[in-house]
């Protein structure tokens, strides 16, 4: 007598779906809980993030920064002068003193109003605008989820883009954002270091459609220190 050894159909549907994941790249996420403390790490991390009140003065920030634009490489310093992730001016000063930029942004978008000879303005607006989506929070952490040993959070912005954030699974601190502008087009947030009050303290923005990356090393906290 021959004896035939098939395989049970839950078997082939495991082995199947672990070669899909091999292939395609998944990778398992768990929901996470609006109230769970998973959620509140996240949230809690968040809310140190500069707040400034509608009425209130502006928050300044002075910072260092290293911008790579097509393949040229500037390094410079200056000052963020800033109310809301909509609303604040920026200016850049490089190593011998000229203003490379000065910039503002509020609700009728962004304006440019010095350049340095020979810089582009419409270039000066991109960065601003960037810079400006690299400060914007999520409004909720509905759909948060675990995956690995980070939480994410993927929604569509009211700009129809497709933003990702990507939370640290510790900290509950904003490890990268992602937002998908076009195709092939994509603007990466990094933040690489926060100073001891909750705040960004060095962040890089990345955008190769646009041939540029830029570095901001917040120095604000460090002079308070030394001042005191």
């Amino acid at each position: 007598m021959k004896l035939t050894l098939s395989p049970s159909p839950l078997l082939c549907h495991l082995v199947t779906l672990s070669l899909l994941l091999v292939i395609t790249g998944c990778t398992a996420t768990t929901p996470i809980a609006a109230l769970s403390p998973e959620a509140q790490r996240v949230s809690q991390s968040l809310d140190f993030w500069p707040s400034i009140p509608a009425d209130g003065p502006s928050l300044k920030r002075s910072f260092f920064t290293t911008i790579h634009i097509a393949g040229r490489r500037t390094t410079a310093s200056g000052i963020l002068d800033y109310h809301n992730p909509r609303d604040f001016r920026i200016i850049v000063v490089t190593e011998v003193g000229n203003v490379l930029f000065d910039a503002r942004i509020n609700w009728a978008g962004v304006t440019v109003l010095r350049t340095m000879p020979g810089l582009d303005a419409s270039i000066v607006a991109i960065l601003v605008n960037d810079l400006s989506r690299a400060m914007q929070l999520p409004d909720s952490l509905d759909g948060l989820v675990l995956a690995r040993d980070q939480f994410i959070l993927r929604r569509t912005g009211s700009d129809t883009f497709r933003y990702t954030w990507t939370f640290d699974a510790v900290t509950g601190r904003l490890k990268t954002t992602e937002i998908a502008m076009g195709a092939f087009d994509t603007l990466r947030i990094e933040y690489l270091r926060y100073d001891s009050r909750g705040w960004p303290e060095e962040i890089t923005l990345i955008r190769k459609a646009r041939f540029y990356n830029i570095t901001f090393t917040f120095t604000d906290e460090m002079k308070e220190a030394r001042s005191q």
